[in-house]
């Protein structure tokens, strides 16, 4: 998933990443490492952030908002050595949520890019971040939808979700023909843009349903593609 996020990121883009799995892993895994001048404005923290500036690769050069700073409502979630170059560092700060997670002030960062993940994706590219499979909820929508909603306002922004193709040991698919009666859906169609899973990157922005399908598809597991490709044909012909 990381090697598929790598070849997306942008010199000098304006992250923020979600603190659930998979993309709370992105920064140890090196989905940054080939990046220059990258900035942070993102809710909490992740293993590794401020590792990246240590290592130059995070320097908020590229930044309209807070510019040369990397900014949250709080360090959270970052591990023991990032907290060790965080503490005391002027090129590091908090500022209250209403401020960081405000779509219309977020949306002025230059090349916006908000990171979340996903429980499940329709072919439809309704995301689910908050229930595991038919209304058991197992988590609130925390900031997603504000740096998401903040991404897709940005100009040159990007709203990127990512997750891994299957769940319960491969034995689900999460790329889903249709929901689950009951299921809470974080992001709506009409706001997603790209979902990467462990199999490649889907662009869902300005496609109709049946590209929106055959995007998804090819980024399900292999085991599923076939029965979505059947079930998109009875939805769309």
């Amino acid at each position: 998933i990381a090697d598929n996020l790598r070849q997306i990121i942008r010199d000098g883009d304006t992250i923020q990443v979600g603190v659930g799995q998979p993309s709370q892993l992105m920064f140890l895994a090196g989905a940054f490492d080939d990046a220059k001048h990258l900035g942070i404005h993102t809710e909490l923290g992740s293993p590794g952030l401020a590792k990246l500036w240590a290592r130059g690769i995070v320097d908020g050069s590229k930044k309209t908002l807070f510019p040369g700073k990397s900014v949250a409502v709080a360090w959270t979630g970052c591990d023991g050595e990032d907290l060790k170059i965080i503490a005391g560092n002027p090129a590091f700060e908090l500022h209250q949520h209403d401020i960081i997670l405000n779509p219309a002030f977020m949306s002025q960062n230059h090349q916006m890019t908000s990171i979340n993940s996903a429980i499940a994706v329709d072919l439809l590219g309704q995301i689910a971040s908050e229930d595991r499979f038919g209304g058991h909820m197992v988590n609130g929508t925390g900031g997603q939808p504000d740096t998401h909603m903040a991404a897709a306002m940005c100009k040159n922004g990007r709203a990127i979700t990512v997750m891994r193709s299957t769940a319960m040991d491969g034995t689900i698919s999460k790329v889903v023909a249709k929901h689950e009666a009951g299921t809470l859906v974080t992001i709506p169609r009409y706001l997603a843009d790209t979902i990467i899973t462990e199999y490649g990157v889907a662009r869902l922005l300005d496609k109709n349903h049946r590209q929106r399908a055959e995007e998804l598809i090819s980024i399900a597991h292999p085991d599923f593609r076939a029965e979505l490709r059947r079930e998109a044909q009875e939805l769309w012909g």
